[in-house]
């Protein structure tokens, strides 16, 4: 499953769908999804408005549109307290403190039963998992089995997502690199790691323990999920 099909599969569940997508880049996932309400926020939009305006051809929810042009800490900041979405899909700085924090800023946008996607929870490979900065970062490092795709660390939100809550329902969907869904409810299992223990593990003891600190779920399990949201 690639990730608009898991997230319009969520979204179809909604009357009256609100999404907010952090991190957009080309608009790739964006002009895809159907939302009667789309927001994306990116400090860098990379595509051109002739290309989103073929896009509101293509798919009339990105008529209505709405486009913030810089980072999700602006957006949120400047956010009103009573914005709520049903889907919220974090994709932006693939790094462990970004991811967290955006995560708790869209918590606090959510939807009583809304749905938060992060991407990239299960890097591949210990150079797609490689801390930097920025994709730029990583690609010019020439890391050993670099394939080009970075995940950074994003691994470490849910390892801490499962550590420290009790009230958030986690797993993450093996596919397109480790979507990490989480919603409100009582976890099935969690995790007892301290922030020491997340801050400094390394990528192959994280690699060990995958399926377990991630609680890594198949397809079959998302379709199961779907019928109780």
């Amino acid at each position: 499953m690639f990730r608009t099909q898991v997230i319009q599969n969520i979204l179809d569940k909604r009357k009256s769908a609100d999404y907010l997508e952090i991190g957009v880049d080309s608009g790739y996932n964006f002009f895809r999804i159907n939302a009667r309400r789309k927001v994306a926020v990116d400090p860098r939009f990379t595509f051109s408005k002739m290309e989103r305006m073929r896009w509101i051809f293509k798919n009339r929810n990105n008529l209505f549109a709405k486009y913030y042009n810089g980072t999700s800490d602006s957006f949120f900041a400047n956010l009103k307290t009573t914005c709520q979405f049903d889907v919220v899909f974090i994709d932006g700085l693939h790094a462990y403190e970004q991811s967290l924090k955006d995560f708790f800023h869209s918590l606090e946008h959510l939807k009583p039963n809304g749905v938060i996607v992060i991407h990239d929870c299960d890097p591949p490979n210990e150079a797609s998992a490689y801390p930097a900065t920025s994709y730029g970062e990583a690609a010019l490092l020439n890391l050993p089995g670099w394939k080009g795709w970075w995940c950074g660390d994003v691994w470490k939100t849910i390892c801490n997502l499962r550590s420290t809550r009790r009230d958030l329902k986690i797993f993450v969907l093996d596919c397109d690199s480790g979507l990490g869904i989480i919603t409100r409810g009582e976890p099935d299992n969690c995790l007892n790691l301290s922030s020491g223990d997340i801050n400094e593990m390394t990528f192959k003891e994280f690699s060990k323990n995958r399926s377990e600190f991630l609680n890594l779920r198949d397809e079959d399990y998302f379709y199961e999920f779907l019928k109780n949201i």
